[in-house]
């Protein structure tokens, strides 16, 4: 399944509904897109951590509704696919403990690039930046030094790692308002973060929009 799997409207209003409460029922059921391995590195302020994970975009849902995409932002804690979990509360992303006291307004300039995210190879490295915006305390990303560092893994030989260096450089020349960020937090398995709408919703909102216009004006110059 794909990152389009939920429409705009209907996401906000599942966050909304939730928003800075309890939000019942969450589901993983798995990798949105596949995923990618890359070598995480940890060090202070950060609690320091090495180890192989897999980077991608998981796909949930939230109290049975439909499904969309979230992005890890918590690597010391695990969560399993398929097992409904009733411990997970939604705040906004200004209200999440960040070790990056930017890491929600960066994460939402992120989102707000409009990147196409619908593969295993790009939603490694959406998820790659998002660590490293979440991790990093330096005031420069970069994915080979500072407090948060990735490396290896198909994520270096798929070009994941490279293109999520070129979205974090686009940062500062964002000129669109950052996306409002929800998160789902618990005390006992991964943080996610999720936004709306997801910047390729935008594509496929357009296309639709594009086709509806086509048949429009198919019917209107048939009925002349």
């Amino acid at each position: 399944m794909s990152r389009f799997s939920i429409a705009p409207l209907a996401l906000a209003a599942t966050l909304l509904g939730a928003a800075s409460a309890h939000a019942g029922v969450v589901n993983f059921s798995g990798f949105a897109n596949g995923s990618q391995t890359v070598t995480l590195s940890l060090s202070a302020p950060n609690v320091a951590i090495t180890e192989a994970v897999q980077a991608g975009g998981f796909l949930a849902t939230l109290n049975g509704g439909p499904s969309f995409t979230t992005y890890c932002v918590d690597v010391y804690q695990f969560l399993n696919f398929g097992t409904n979990y009733t411990d997970y509360n939604v705040v906004p992303g200004t209200a999440h403990a960040f070790a990056n006291s930017h890491a929600a307004t960066d994460i939402g300039k992120l989102y707000a690039e409009g990147n196409a995210v619908n593969s295993a190879t790009t939603q490694a490295a959406f998820q790659i930046a998002i660590w490293e915006i979440a991790y990093e305390t330096s005031s420069v990303y970069n994915l080979a030094t500072g407090s948060a560092r990735f490396y290896g893994g198909t994520a270096d030989t798929s070009g994941a790692l490279a293109l999520a260096t070129s979205w974090l450089n686009a940062l500062p020349g964002v000129t669109r308002s950052p996306y409002d960020l929800s998160v789902l937090e618990s005390s006992a398995h991964q943080d996610q973060v999720t936004a709306v709408p997801e910047p390729s919703t935008f594509v496929l909102m357009a296309t639709g929009l594009l086709g509806i216009g086509l048949v429009s004006r198919r019917r209107t110059l048939q009925q002349r």
